[in-house]
């Protein structure tokens, strides 16, 4: 119990030295934020993790803006996914080693990103009071110490004092004017007023009659409203949701979140690591033989049109000459069968002529013999 306690106070301690010093750099990712999502910033691997470092190398240096952003990137400096740019300047200011890629997408031991990120805070915090030389006397105004005399610590408030007033609409405070309506309504009224050609300085007092006429406009509408909002409670009955039935649809809802969540994460490694190599590629240059090869396809496109149009005349000619040699065929056939059955015929009328004959023969002999 002792160690969870103590661990946990040094996790509160760590996120509120890292908040603090990225607030003072003016992060715009920890804006209004609670201190122990910084540690989940951080610590957490992620397209939020990679864009707070590059933010962070930006504010050290703003040359470094033009190598870690791909818009502003060379065309060389784009083959390199973002990781293996910021682990090459990482590697160059000896924040890690140059093969430490997991030091920079934050899958590695806890305490070596602790002191990772507290170095590299300390180097952009170093930079940035040191570029600005009135960040010394805005330290700690209004302390008086030993080590400075009143004088320079009068002219510190004072200095002090006019970055409040630089900063801070001052004049808002002084206003005699004051606007009763909202901003989008106060607009409105404006522009209206400068389509009728009035001015928005001074403007005209209003008509009592037709303010009348418009509330009881509206005081029909909302009534009118007020009954069709009475029937529809009337016809319809609304049950009340059940608590366990909303905490399961909850649950649901964060398990399915979470899981895109791990899918986008992975997508987003995926595609800086394998991906984005082949997207920034130089496209190729194209030579004028494309034009050649076009000239030989159309070329051989008409060529085999025409093998095509002689293979259809060679077919039609074939399948001509073998209905030629099929119906000369047939009529020689029947020819032949029509021949046989006449010879058939002549070969009967010739016997019965020569039973005739002999039947004659037989009957003049008898009748000589008699």
């Amino acid at each position: 119990m002792a160690d969870v306690s103590k661990h946990s106070k040094k996790n509160e301690k760590l996120s509120y030295s890292f908040k603090d010093r990225l607030d003072k750099l003016g992060c715009p990712y920890t804006e209004g934020v609670d201190e122990s999502w910084v540690l989940e910033l951080i610590f957490k691997p992620g397209e939020p993790r990679i864009r707070l470092l590059q933010w962070l190398f930006a504010k050290f240096d703003s040359k470094l803006n033009e190598l870690l952003d791909p818009e502003h990137a060379p065309i060389e400096s784009k083959m390199d996914s973002r990781i293996q740019r910021l682990l090459y300047v990482s590697s160059t200011l000896g924040l890690c080693r140059y093969d430490d890629v997991d030091l920079i997408r934050g899958v590695t031991a806890s305490s070596k990103q602790t002191a990772f990120m507290d170095q590299l805070l300390d180097l952009v915090c170093i930079t940035d009071i040191s570029e600005d030389p009135r960040e010394k006397i805005f330290q700690s105004p209004g302390l008086v110490c030993e080590s400075s005399g009143l004088q320079d610590q009068f002219t510190s408030d004072c200095n002090y004092i006019d970055q409040l007033v630089l900063e801070e609409k001052m004049s808002t405070l002084f206003k005699s004017s004051v606007n009763l309506l909202p901003p989008d309504i106060n607009k409105n009224i404006e522009t209206k007023m400068v389509e009728k050609g009035l001015s928005k300085e001074k403007l005209p007092s209003p008509d009592i009659q037709k303010l009348i006429e418009q509330a009881n406009i509206v005081s029909n509408t909302l009534d009118k409203q007020t009954l069709t909002l009475q029937e529809l409670s009337e016809k319809f009955t609304y049950s009340e949701c059940d608590p366990s039935f909303v905490s399961t649809t909850s649950r649901t809802m964060q398990v399915v979140l979470s899981e895109l969540s791990q899918l986008v994460v992975s997508f987003s490694y995926c595609y800086e690591n394998e991906m984005r190599v082949w997207c920034n590629k130089t496209p190729p240059v194209l030579t004028d033989l494309g034009i050649a090869f076009k000239r030989v396809y159309n070329v051989l496109k008409i060529f085999v049109e025409y093998l095509t149009s002689l293979e259809g005349i060679r077919q039609s000619y074939s399948n001509l000459g073998q209905n030629v040699t099929n119906k000369s065929k047939t009529n020689f056939v029947h020819t032949s069968q029509l021949a046989l059955e006449n010879f058939h015929e002549c070969v009967n009328i010739l016997d019965e002529s020569i039973q005739r004959q002999d039947i004659a023969s037989t009957s003049m002999a008898s009748y000589l013999t008699a």
